[in-house]
This record gives C-alpha cells, structure tokens and sequence, in this order.
C-alpha cells in the first residue's frame, strides 16, 4: 500500500505539531513556572503566537491529508485513510 507512506509522514508531522502545542501551551500554566505560579513568563505572548500558529499548520495539514486521501482510486484505501484523518480531527 504505497499511498500510504505519505500519510505515514504525515502522523509523524501532525504528532510533532501537536506535541509541540502542547508544550508551548504547558509552558503558560502558572503551575509549571518556577516564580511559585503567580504570573505568567515572560515569553507568555510568543509562546500563545506559536501555539495558534502551529495549530493553523496542524489543520492545513489535515486539509492536504484529506485531499490527497480523497484522491485514492481504492475505495479501500481511500475508506482507510479517510478513517486516519477523522481520528487525527478528533485528536485536535
């Protein structure tokens, strides 16, 4: 199944997209900074900016996969990858 190997990519991009989200987001919880939790880090606006940007990357990239997956002649292939991008919207 070569049309695969694309999507293959794909999970690992989207996996790295949302692990890093998450990290950027963690880093705005109070309760992870070392001042005791009482204010935000200084890097709290940046750190929001990358977050949504990486956000806006991981739903373009949802976009192509469902493009390219609607593009497969094999309705089951097709079926399977249409399946992997409706679990990867949900994990959003």
């Amino acid at each position: 199944m070569s049309s695969s190997i694309p999507f293959e990519r794909y999970d690992e991009e989207f996996l790295s997209l949302t692990e890093q989200v998450t990290s950027k987001l963690r880093s705005l919880d109070p309760a992870t900074n070392n001042d005791n939790g009482s204010s935000l880090p200084p890097t709290a606006d940046a750190d929001l900016k990358m977050a949504h940007n990486l956000l806006l990357q991981a739903d373009d990239l949802l976009k192509q996969m469902g493009l390219e997956a609607r593009g497969v002649e094999d309705a089951t292939i097709k079926r399977d990858l249409l399946g992997k991008v409706r679990d990867l919207e949900r994990e959003r």
